[in-house]
């Protein structure tokens, strides 16, 4: 009996070493298998183009492939309300940029700026607005003289109704003291292919958005709404330079599902870090006219959430979308 006891006990022991050593095994292969990354917007959008980008350099530094999967429309709420569903296994992340923050403040939506698990954001960039080369528009002042001699006639393109370049072109026309005529667009690729096309006036954007057709001669840029010129594009004059007082930016990172492993979310964040630094990735980078610029993990929470207030005070202010009550 005794010998049957020790026996067992033995046997239970391998068992149990057996699967501690088999999780160990799993935790250290991570990822084992394709990580999926939704953007929640058009493909040749600011958005996408960024992620896109990021893709070229990360199989240096991540041994599994990165799927990039477009769900456009909306105001990204289908992409994100379908990003909700996913497991928080570490293989499901999400592009999560200043979109996520503004349409949650314009009308109900099934997530907000807590829903999601910020990993690192990766890129900050200031909205311009940009024209085709046949434009009348030669200076912002020539459009807003337009747009002040017909109040809502000027048609203004965006990425999407509520989203960040709508909202910060509203916030633009309480500065100016203008009004456009808002035309939304499932993302920024579609809205810079309508605004090439004339069919609309104008349109407001963040590169990489517009950067290859303003270096292509087909666009160009009346304001960029930064402190002080681009660096990429030192003859476009900012916003400040021209008499409207104005400057913001779309910021672009990565969530993920809420419960995701800690340990996952500071591997994904490294690995980003990593290509962010990559040498043949900032080339890349600056040939897309891309801005990065990093935020660590517990940093963007706090951004996030600052940015979140900002928004809402915005929509608030300007009695925005449907929402809160006024």
């Amino acid at each position: 009996m005794k010998r049957s006891i020790v026996w067992l006990l033995g046997l239970l022991f391998v068992f149990a070493a057996s699967a501690g050593f088999a999780e160990g095994q799993k935790e250290a292969a991570y990822p084992s298998r394709e990580i999926e990354l939704m953007v929640p917007w058009a493909v040749g959008g600011g958005t996408d183009v960024v992620f896109r980008t990021f893709q070229m350099v990360l199989p240096k530094y991540l041994k599994a492939p990165v799927i990039i999967v477009n769900r456009a429309g909306g105001g990204a709420v289908p992409g994100y309300a379908e990003a909700m569903t996913k497991k928080a296994d570490g293989y499901y992340f999400v592009a999560w940029a200043t979109p996520s923050i503004t349409k949650v403040h314009m009308s109900v939506c099934p997530y907000d700026a807590n829903t999601f698990e910020p990993v690192i954001n990766l890129v900050d960039a200031p909205c311009w607005i940009l024209v085709p080369d046949n434009s009348p528009y030669k200076t912002l002042k020539d459009l807003l003289d337009d747009a002040k001699a017909r109040p809502g006639k000027v048609n203004m393109g965006n990425a999407g109704a509520g989203g960040g370049t709508h909202m910060i072109i509203l916030a633009f026309e309480k500065s100016a003291g203008i009004k456009f005529n808002h035309v939304p667009f499932a993302g920024g690729g579609p809205m810079v292919v309508a605004a090439l096309g004339g069919h609309v006036d104008a349109a407001v954007g963040s590169p990489p958005e517009g950067v290859p057709q303003i270096e292509s001669g087909q666009m160009r840029s009346l304001a960029v709404f930064s402190k002080k010129r681009l660096d990429q594009f030192p003859k476009i004059p900012t916003a400040v330079e021209q008499g409207v007082d104005f400057t913001l930016g779309q910021w672009r990172g990565i969530a993920a599902p809420k419960g995701t492993d800690p340990k996952i979310i500071k591997q994904v964040h490294d690995v980003f870090l990593a290509c962010m630094q990559d040498e043949d990735f900032k080339v890349l980078a600056k040939n897309a006219g891309i801005m990065t610029n990093y935020i660590e993990t517990a940093d963007f929470k706090k951004f996030v959430a600052e940015q979140d207030k900002l928004y809402e005070d915005i929509v608030k202010s300007n009695k925005l979308g449907d929402r809160y009550k006024y």
